[in-house]
């Protein structure tokens, strides 16, 4: 079967298998033409009839040469010729012919093989060698122009003409009709194969589908769909879910309003990203904050990656938009909380270098007090030693007291509670005053008794009780009026708390540093440096803030910023 199609067609693949039928048709036409050929001279040679033997034998050489034309691939020209050739010996036989020696059923022959062979070339070409054979057989029928001199039959040899054309003419048809028959269960065949191919390939499609879907609803992403060309964006439900919408609201997008809802903060990166992908095309990722229906700006990370057309230009942008707030919200708080752990060493740090100095002092100074009490045998002396021993015990307490308070708020979480600040503020001041001992100083609270907020009271407490402590640690007694005043107001949604004394006051080239840690704004400062500086922390855990208005011999004003609900 190989070695036949070789010869019919030659040994080059033909890919296109409608190609590859035509041709093996051509070249078996083009056998099946020699074998005719070959068939009527032998049977005229044994009728002893002799003038049709140089045609057969013209019909034989072109049915050759056109073999040779369809193993080159000539397939129109093979075509033609083979049609032409035999439309014009059949006529020439016809018009010699006995009418009745059946020489005509070979024009339905003709006539059929030009409707076929030149069909899938030029339609036109195919009609014209259709109709041929009728033109011919009907003048061959009614002229006679006997081209070629007509032979002589016997009697008998017009009936075994008639049965031997009538045979190869229903031969010649049958295997048309044949070659037709399987064209057409092949192309069945070929349907049905495409048929189910198409009923996997949509099963396989219905099953991707339904895995994209569940992959989007798994990732929870918002698809979208710029055609670049005419500025428009299609874009899914869910798309419209993350930004706020309901999924049938209409969102009508185009870059410049997409741009709109970009967060002005986000915007040159993002403007940037869309440049960049316009013009190397290579798959992106940009992490943006986006305005939401309700105007809250919303963190997204934008996919995508362009279609081409045949310019090389993009001509379609499809991504797609994934809520990342929470993670972003974590990452800041991460950053923060890094941020914080960083400064707590360091503070650490100075904390341990400084504790331990201040610890040392007193301890040394209890030390050497004690020393010098064995070695007196005065009871006077006793005494003030005794004395001095507590005030240093006295500072050590109060340190260990700041160290105590700084750790409590460095580690212990907020508990709201709603508090009058005016019984707050009472409560530090009554437990303040039994500290103080010779030392008389005017407090003054103006806070309106039904003044309330909610805040972490023990950290509040903290706070007042070291802005009193200092005021009354640094206060002028031997003045006319000392005072402390303690006030409050509300502007809005929060509270101002405000300590005014006329002590010392602070210079104010040291304003700026006195919230720091061990951070003394004189030499003979009484204190560890710690008091300002936890009630600075202390305020930040509590959302606010405190400044000063402060000069030498002029007192001092802390205003501390609390919010009404912590």
């Amino acid at each position: 079967m190989g070695l036949f199609r070789d010869f019919l067609v030659g040994k080059e693949e033909i890919t296109s298998r409608t190609e590859f039928k035509y041709a093996m048709l051509r070249g078996q036409f083009a056998c099946i033409i020699c074998s005719i050929a070959i068939f009527y001279a032998g049977l005229d040679s044994y009728n002893g009839v002799y003038v049709f033997l140089p045609w057969y034998g013209i019909l034989g050489g072109v049915a050759l040469l056109t073999l040779l034309l369809n193993r080159k691939k000539y397939y129109i020209v093979a075509s033609v010729l083979q049609l032409t050739l035999i439309n014009a010996l059949v006529y020439l036989f016809a018009d010699v012919d006995h009418p009745y020696g059946g020489v005509y059923f070979f024009f339905m022959s003709c006539s059929v093989t030009g409707l076929i062979s030149l069909y899938n070339y030029h339609r036109g070409a195919s009609i014209f060698f259709t109709l041929l054979p009728i033109v011919l057989g009907f003048i061959a029928f009614t002229t006679d122009l006997n081209i070629i001199p007509p032979p002589r039959y016997e009697s008998n040899m017009v009936q075994i003409n008639f049965l031997a054309n009538l045979t190869i003419g229903i031969l010649s048809n049958g295997f048309v009709v044949y070659f037709l028959i399987n064209r057409n269960q092949e192309t069945e065949r070929s349907l049905r194969s495409n048929e189910r191919d198409l009923i996997k390939i949509s099963a396989d499609l219905k099953v991707s589908e339904e895995r994209f879907a569940m992959a989007l609803k798994g990732t929870r992403a918002g698809i979208y769909e710029w055609r670049v060309k005419t500025n428009e964006v299609y874009v899914s439900p869910h798309y419209k879910a993350l930004l706020g919408y309901h999924p049938d609201e209409p969102l009508e997008l185009t870059l410049e309003k997409f741009v709109a809802i970009v967060h002005p903060d986000d915007l040159q990166r993002t403007s940037k990203s869309i440049h960049e992908h316009l013009s190397n095309h290579l798959p992106y990722q940009n992490e943006l904050r986006m305005r939401t229906k309700t105007g809250e700006y919303k963190w997204f990370l934008d996919s995508g990656v362009s279609k081409l057309d045949e310019m090389d230009a993009p001509s379609v942008i499809i991504g797609s938009i994934i809520d990342i707030h929470e993670r972003k919200k974590a990452e800041e708080e991460l950053a923060l909380k890094n941020e914080q752990l960083a400064k707590t060493n360091e503070e650490l740090d100075r904390f341990v270098y400084s504790a331990s100095h201040d610890m040392r002092a007193p301890l040394s100074s209890l030390l050497g007090l004690i020393h010098l009490s064995e070695k007196t045998d005065r009871p006077g002396e006793v005494g003030i030693y005794l004395q001095m021993m507590k005030d240093r015990i006295k500072t050590m307490e109060g340190f260990i007291k700041e160290v105590t308070d700084y750790s409590r708020n460095t580690r212990v979480d907020l508990t709201p509670a709603r508090v009058r600040l005016r019984h707050l503020v009472d409560e530090v001041v009554q437990n303040l005053a039994y500290t103080i001992v010779n030392r008389k100083v005017r407090v003054e609270v103006d806070i309106d008794n039904s003044l309330e907020i909610v805040t972490d009271v023990n950290r509040l407490k903290v706070v007042i009780n070291n802005l009193l402590s200092n005021a009354y640690k640094y206060h002028v007694f031997e003045q006319a009026d000392p005072y402390i005043i303690i006030s409050a107001i509300t502007k809005g949604n929060i509270a101002l708390v405000t300590v005014k004394d006329n002590g010392l006051g602070i210079a104010p080239e040291h304003h700026t540093r006195i919230f720091e840690m061990f951070y003394r704004a004189s030499e003979n400062s009484e204190g560890s440096g710690l008091g300002l500086y936890i009630v600075k922390e202390t305020l930040d855990k509590l959302r606010g803030s405190i400044s000063v208005h402060s000069n030498l011999e002029a007192g001092s004003e802390f205003t501390v910023t609390l919010p009404m609900e912590v």
